[in-house]
């Protein structure tokens, strides 16, 4: 409201007490402005209590929270985990459940919309298929551009591997994107996952593919000998690989902003530990919130029971 409304608004109600100072009936100043008698009382009786100022609109917010509000050191608390984990509300939940506190996912969202943590979700318009396989070694490889630090003009960027069943990963940070820094990876994973990986999918990067060149890529040539399917996505269709772009918005939140470093070889030390603590100690909604590693034991127990 702006002073000029207020300084109005003032105005007119004042007016209308001269009125009754002047002897007018109420019945009849009433009439005149259209308004009830006991609106009338109301403002005689703000206006002898606190003069003009009393003629405004007084605020109609509640004296006394709601008795399902959050208390104040809840609300710290999610304010906390959020500035030092980048937490949504359904992970805070959990955080919040292990120090016994309880809090709804609303009541969380609610919290972090007001202190400007996060942003107010968007309706989807188009529901996505889900994507589902029914057994681990069908992976999801992409690259990651980090961005580049004040004294290194030059880019680093991450390869990671997710397998799209248990969702377990394999992050590696190199200084380019080449055939070679690719093949040198897809070695690394076949290593690094307790499972056989029968296929991979990729985008049409150069650092996977020649396009439509017919020319054998390295890459491609070393999954022929590792006996790995590879297939190639849609050309601008980045929804195919969505399990490792959605894992590489996990690493921007959870890792890359609460990680700052001074040099890009940081990331490449800091990056296994992270690597680990997704696979082995992250609670992943998805999978029920059981870790990747977890989720791999579950479906090995539920394999041994077929074959036994």
């Amino acid at each position: 409201m702006t002073q000029y409304t207020k300084n109005w608004i003032i105005k007119q109600r004042y007016l209308m007490i001269k009125k009754y100072q002047a002897g007018i009936k109420v019945v009849q100043i009433c009439k005149e402005h259209d308004i009830s008698r006991k609106t009338f009382y109301k403002w005689l009786k703000r206006y002898s209590l606190f003069g003009k100022e009393g003629l405004l609109d007084q605020s109609k917010r509640p004296k006394s929270p709601h008795p399902r509000s959050l208390k104040p050191k809840v609300v710290k608390a999610i304010v906390r985990i959020r500035k030092k984990t980048n937490y949504g509300p359904k992970r805070i939940k959990l955080e919040l459940a292990k120090s016994h506190i309880k809090a709804s996912e609303h009541g969380i969202y609610n919290t972090l919309c007001k202190y400007e943590l996060i942003q107010k979700h968007k309706k989807r318009k188009k529901k996505h298929r889900n994507y589902y396989v029914a057994s681990p070694g069908y992976l999801q490889i992409d690259t990651k551009h980090l961005d580049t630090l004040p004294a290194y003009p030059y880019r680093f960027y991450q390869y990671t591997a997710v397998d799209t069943y248990t969702r377990m990963r394999v992050i590696r940070i190199y200084d380019e994107l080449s055939a070679f820094n690719s093949v040198k990876f897809l070695k690394e994973v076949v290593k690094q996952f307790p499972f056989r990986v029968l296929a991979v999918r990729t985008d049409n990067g150069v650092e996977f593919t020649y396009g439509p060149f017919k020319k054998d890529h390295p890459f491609t040539l070393e999954c022929v000998r590792l006996g790995i399917k590879h297939y190639l996505n849609k050309p601008s269709h980045p929804e195919s690989n969505g399990r490792v772009e959605r894992s590489h918005r996990t690493d921007e939140e959870e890792f890359y902003r609460v990680n700052p470093v001074k040099s890009p070889y940081e990331w490449v030390y800091k990056i296994k530990k992270w690597e680990y603590f997704y696979n082995y100690q992250r609670a992943h909604q998805a999978l029920g919130n059981l870790t990747p590693y977890q989720f791999f034991l579950k479906y090995q127990k539920e394999v041994m029971k077929y074959v036994t």
